[in-house]
């Protein structure tokens, strides 16, 4: 006798003005959007003022210009032309054109034009076109086009075309054309070309200011970077 597993439900739970409907199947509506099932397990959703959808773990949600959405407990999101996310413990993120985000627990991220975000406990993250950002506990993070970026333990971190970033507590950066603020519990290596960047650990302060290395106040032999090479004298 062979055991037969049980597939998980994919249903989904829409919270709308404080009631609550469960659908497996079928299209819903209501006065200011629509929720359908494409196919089983994926549900499309468009055009709500407010809505919340909560899964079970599995399945796959795509959201297309609402205004205000939460999201928790689904394996794959979509998001375009959204002003406002919110999400919690969910799998992988995709994000094209959003006002404010924020992620509490995800997987892999990448978001495309997004104003304001905040990022907690994700996996990898890209961000493109950004104005104000803040990670703490994700992966590795690359960073193209953002105005201000708060980064905190992280893995490997990539920031190309950023005015103003703080890494702290991160791996091994790397940083095209920008200025950054680089705070390490533990000293590490950095590749930088052509960028000013501030560097302070809990070891005696260094800097590093148009490809050269100046060490303040410590006993080690004067170290230099050189076109992202460092070089010990």
């Amino acid at each position: 006798m062979v055991a037969v597993q049980e597939q998980p439900s994919c249903d989904f739970t829409l919270i709308i003005d404080g009631s609550e409907t469960v659908i497996t199947e079928g299209v819903f509506k209501s006065r200011d959007g629509i929720a359908k099932i494409t196919s089983p397990g994926n549900l499309q959703v468009s055009r709500f003022r407010s809505i919340h959808v909560r899964g079970n773990n599995t399945g796959s949600v795509s959201f297309d210009r609402c205004t205000s959405i939460c999201v928790e407990g689904v394996r794959e999101i979509s998001i375009t032309r959204c002003k406002q996310a919110q999400i919690e413990q969910s799998g992988n993120i995709l994000i094209n054109s959003c006002k404010e985000l924020k992620v509490n627990g995800a997987g892999d991220l990448r978001v495309t034009r997004c104003k304001f975000t905040h990022l907690v406990s994700c996996g990898n993250v890209m961000i493109n076109r950004c104005k104000m950002l803040t990670v703490d506990w994700t992966g590795s993070v690359c960073v193209t086009r953002c105005k201000t970026a708060q980064l905190s333990r992280c893995g490997g971190v990539r920031i190309d075309r950023c005015r103003s970033a703080d890494v702290f507590s991160c791996s091994n950066v790397s940083v095209l054309r920008g200025k950054v603020n680089y705070v390490s519990e533990m000293q590490g290596e950095q590749v930088v070309m052509g960028v000013k960047v501030n560097y302070a650990s809990e070891l005696p302060e260094q800097q590093v200011a148009m490809g050269e290395k100046v060490n303040n106040a410590s006993e080690l032999p004067e170290q230099q970077f050189e076109m992202g090479v460092k070089v010990v004298e």
